[in-house]
C-alpha cells in the first residue's frame, strides 16, 4: 500500500504498491490530467500536477513524512 501526499497537505491511502502508484500518475500528452486510483473506501480521482510525493505505508497507519528543525544560525 501507499500513500500519496498532496500539496494541500492531504495524505491519501491507495492500494497499490509506490512503484505501481508512481507509474499509475505519469501522464502524457493526448491523456486526461487525471487518475483513477484505487483506495480504500472506493476509487479515488486525483490531478497527477497535485502530488508532492509518494511514499510506502509501513502499515503503522502512519505515512513516515518527516519533518527537520532547522538548526540555530
Amino acid at each position: 500500500m501507499a500513500v500519496i501526499r498532496l500539496s494541500n497537505g492531504s495524505d491519501i491511502a491507495v492500494k497499490l504498491t509506490v512503484a505501481e502508484t508512481i507509474a499509475a500518475i505519469q501522464i502524457t500528452d493526448g491523456t486526461p490530467d487525471f487518475v483513477e486510483l484505487p483506495g480504500e473506501e472506493g476509487p479515488i480521482h486525483l490531478r497527477p500536477a497535485g502530488v508532492i510525493a509518494v511514499i510506502e505505508d509501513t502499515g503503522r497507519r502512519t505515512a513516515g513524512f518527516r519533518f527537520g528543525a532547522r538548526e540555530a544560525e
